[in-house]
Order: structure tokens, then C-alpha cells, then sequence
């Protein structure tokens, strides 16, 4: 009955949405009512997220699969058409460069105007609630992100992976969920890529299918779309967390063991070399949040990466981000570029958001040289991947240097890896507090200090693991000592048993 250009039923509804909105709707959709360019989108204006009182969230469930963000009294086939065919009238009269010219309450006021006009002269009938629904979504699209508004504004949500326009997957307390947000077309869904891309002046399109970038509140964006991605565009969303969780509150989760978080409190203050290793979506940034965390007031640190997440509240910070080649190719800016001119600002700590290339040589140097409380996060398993992944980096690098001279830079440069990981009952835990001892042949020795190990899982889906001292004194607790700190490490690892 209606289909995707505007239907019979709303052709006296659209002339009355321009006559009622002149400054912000555009001509060419006065004049066509439609567009047939799926992926031409217009600018948009900042996103300014309306509340949707109805949606109503369900209790999660470790043996469930799903959760529910609608009430499905509400989200009725005769709603979902009704937004669709209302969503795409909309966004084709909408002038959004007009739009981005006004004050936020007048545009809200504009954008409110016109939505009570289509919805009044659309031939579906919705109820009361319904209606109040729609309108709230429509104003999304207009002034938010349209279906991942709800999703953007849950604080416990921590990843949004949208598996083109028909499903969309959550991360919540550590588990995958499939959802039931959805877009109405892929249309709807590059619209919406288009807006968020074009906010921090990037574009995506044919010639340029894929797309990275930070969206406003900091949360890390990346899309793919046809003809790479064959079913439909792909989104992949990693949020960003407003408030840094202390190292503290690992304790209460379960992530750590308090001799754990009091070792590692005193690594991060007495300028140890500290690499945290683990996997995707392990918590390594999260981790390294909260090392910073212990870092002295009076130090004056640098902060380096692709995607500024670390939330630093020293006195003393300052805070470098990488840039990506413009349309022509040009004009990129990489992490070593960044590491090297960072050398040149007189820090007392470089933070490295991530070691993921030929940065790490500048990195390892930086530790060698006066830098010493740096650290970084890397992709690996294990501690023992972690050391071979840094040879990898190095000789990817086209840095000719004999293995032995390059595991001694690394040997003499890193004191301490953190590994972390995500355990199978959506629990993040610190599985390795791993010291890099030095070499002993050409092989670099290291020696565990705190570990966990991994139990069956209980009735309520939890593993039931224990964490664990091995009892063995660093050798960096003449460190500890001269930052008159050596008696609390000795507790920490004399308090715990063999296996706690």
C-alpha cells in the first residue's frame, strides 16, 4: 500500500510541511517529493538527543539471547510502517544546512512543528502512546541518531554492532545480545552513517567505502558499506565511558584480587614500564584509565592515540590524537610522528593508547631514555605473545637490528606486563601480572608474580576461578624502595596465599 517514495496518503501533508517549515526545507525535495540516491545523504546538524518515554528496557538474562528496547503493544506493524514512510518524507524535506544555521531550541521548535504535520495528515491509524512514540523517533532522525539513540544514551550498553539495517547487537555486562532495534531500509541506515561521519568531517561512500572516526562524546565509529559489505552497510560502535572506573572497583567486580590492585597502584606510582596486553574488548583502555590514575599530580604526562578514550585527571596533561589522510590522500598523521614530537615536549610520562605499528621503536626508546612510567596497550594472549608480538612490530618495521640487540631493548625497556581478559561468563579478569626480568641467553626471562586461575562455571553462569600470588619478590623493589614503598609491594605479596 505505500511504498518507499511518498505515498497518496501524505501528498497533502508534505505541501503543508513546506509551507509550514520555509527556512529549513530544502527546494530540490519540494520540487522531486523524492531522491533515488541511496547514498547521498546532507549534512546534518549536531545531534541532540530527544527522550523517547515509552521504550521500555528489559532485565537481562545470562541464558538469554535477546533483549527487548520497545514495548510491542506499542511497535505494531501499522507503527513500523507508519515511521518508515513518515522517516523518509522527512528526511527528504528537511534542509539541513538551513537548519544547522539556527539556535537549537528553534530548530527543536521547527523540527516539532513539522513532525505534528505529517503525523496528523498520515491515513494509519495509531494510538495516543503511539503517536507521542513516533514523533520522539522522528525527532531523532532529525536531531540524534534515530534508532541508536536509545542505545547511545544506556550506560550500560558498551558496544553497538549493526549487522545491516535488519539487526543490531549489544554488549551489556559482557555478553553479545541481538536486540530488537532495527532501520527501516539500508537507506535509513547510510543516512544515518552519513550524518555521524560528516559531524567530524569525514565522508563514506562508493569510492570510499570504509570510514573511521571519534564521535562527539568520544565513542570510537567505524563503518563499511556496498559494495564491500555484500548484505549491507556494517557499523560497529565501541562507546565511550564518561566516568574512569578506579582501579578499586575491579575488586568488587571480580576482576582482580585486593593484593592485585594494591601491586599494581603501587607499579603505576613508582614509574614502572607498564604494557597491558589482551584481547578485542578485553578492557585493556579501561585498565590502563585506571594505572593512570595513580600517576603523581606534579608529573607532566603525554597522552598519545588513534582515538582520544583515556580520561586523565592530573594537573599536567597534555593530549595528542592521530589524524587520517584527508580525501586526497594526504596530510596523515601517525602515532610515531606524534611519539617523535612528543619526545621534543619535555614529558615526564608518554601514555600510548595502543602499540599497533612502527611506533613501537620510537615507544621502546622512550623507556630506555629517561621516560620511565610510560605505558601502552597491545593486541596479544599472553605475556609471552605480548614479547613476541613486539619483535613482530619491530622487524614489520624495516628496522634491520639482530635479534638479540632487539630483545634486549625490549627486555631493558618493559618491567612489568598487565595481561587482561574476557572469560567465557562475560567477565573481564587480570589473568597475568607477568615481570620482564632480563635476558638469559637470547631469550627473554620473565617471572609470574600474581595470576588467576580459572574454575568451573556456578549455577549463576559465574566461573568460580582464584586469584593467586606465587610468593616471588621483583626484582624492581629497589624501585619500590626508592620511592619508600618497598614494605607495602612486600605485603601485597606475602598477604596473599600460594592460591587464594
Amino acid at each position: 500500500m505505500f511504498g518507499k517514495k511518498t505515498p497518496t496518503s501524505l501528498s497533502n501533508t508534505a505541501g503543508t510541511a513546506k509551507s509550514a517549515l520555509p527556512p529549513i526545507t530544502s527546494p530540490s525535495a519540494a520540487a522531486s517529493g523524492s531522491s533515488d540516491n541511496t547514498h547521498a545523504a546532507p549534512k546534518p546538524p549536531s545531534p541532540a538527543p530527544q527522550p523517547a518515554a515509552t521504550i521500555q528496557k528489559a532485565p537481562i538474562s545470562h541464558g538469554s539471547s535477546t533483549i527487548s528496547f520497545t514495548d510491542p503493544k506499542l511497535v505494531t506493524p501499522n507503527f513500523m510502517r507508519a515511521k518508515e514512510v513518515l522517516t523518509e518524507t522527512l528526511l527528504e524535506q528537511i534542509n539541513f544546512e538551513a537548519l544547522e544555521k539556527i539556535s537549537k531550541e528553534l530548530r527543536k521548535g521547527r523540527i516539532s512543528e513539522t513532525v505534528d504535520t505529517l503525523i496528523a495528515g498520515i491515513n494509519i491509524p495509531l494510538t495516543a502512546p503511539q503517536t507521542a512514540l513516533l514523533k520522539a523517533d522522528l525527532l531523532n532522525e532529525v536531531l540524534g541518531f534515530g534508532p541508536l539513540e536509545v542505545l547511545m544514551s544506556d550506560p550500560d550498553v558498551s558496544d553497538i554492532m549493526i549487522n545491516t539495517h535488519k539487526q543490531v547487537y549489544i554488549e551489556k555486562e559482557g555478553k553479545i545480545l541481538l536486540s530488537d532495534i532495527a532501520f527501516t531500509s539500508e537507506r535509513h541506515l547510510l543516512n544515518t552513517i552519513q550524518k555521524i561521519v560528516s559531524l567530524v568531517g569525514r565522508r563514506v561512500d562508493e569510492t570510499s567505502p570504509m570510514v573511521d572516526a571519534r564521535m562527539a562524546d568520544g565513542s570510537r565509529f567505524n563503518a563499511i558499506i556496498p559494495p564491500l559489505a555484500l548484505d549491507g552497510s556494517l557499523v560497529s560502535i565501541r562507546k565511550f565511558k564518561k566516568n574512569k572506573m578506579p582501579l578499586s572497583q575491579y575488586i568488587r567486580y571480580g576482576s582482580m584480587s585486593p593484593e592485585m590492585c594494591k601491586f599494581l597502584e603501587i607499579c603505576g606510582n613508582i614509574r614502572l614500564n607498564i604494557i597491558i596486553s589482551g584481547g578485542t574488548g578485553s578492557g585493556k583502555t579501561t585498565l590502563l584509565n585506571a594505572l593512570s590514575g595513580h600517576i603523581d599530580p606534579g608529573e607532566r604526562v603525554i597522552t598519545i592515540e588513534d582515538a582520544a578514550e583515556l580520561m586523565m585527571h592530573q594537573p599536567h596533561v597534555l593530549r595528542l590524537e592521530t589524524r587520517p589522510s584527508n580525501t586526497e590522500g594526504s596530510g596523515e598523521i601517525n602515532q610515531r610522528l606524534l611519539v617523535r614530537n612528543a619526545l621534543r615536549m619535555r614529558p615526564d610520562r608518554i601514555i600510548l593508547g595502543e602499540i599497533r605499528g612502527d611506533e613501537v621503536i620510537d615507544v621502546l626508546a622512550a623507556m630506555n631514555t629517561g621516560h620511565d612510567g610510560s605505558m601502552a596497550t597491545i593486541h596479544s594472549n599472553n605475556p609471552r605473545d605480548c614479547l613476541s608480538r613486539l619483535e613482530n612490530l619491530i622487524a614489520m618495521a624495516g628496522l634491520q637490528m639482530p635479534l638479540m640487540a632487539m630483545r634486549q631493548q625490549i627486555s631493558s625497556a618493559i618491567n612489568l606486563i598487565v595481561q587482561i581478559a574476557r572469560m567465557r561468563d562475560g567477565g573481564r579478569r587480570v589473568t597475568h601480572v607477568e615481570e620482564v626480568v632480563g635476558m638469559e641467553g637470547d631469550v627473554i626471562t620473565t617471572q609470574t608474580l600474581f595470576g588467576y586461575q580459572p574454575g568451573p562455571m556456578d549455577a549463576a553462569g559465574k566461573l568460580t576461578g582464584k586469584f593467586f600470588s606465587s610468593g616471588i619478590r621483583p626484582r624492581f623493589l629497589s624501585q619500590a624502595q626508592y620511592f619508600n614503598r618497598d614494605q607495602e609491594m612486600i605485603e601485597c605479596i606475602n598477604s596473599s596465599d600460594n592460591l587464594r
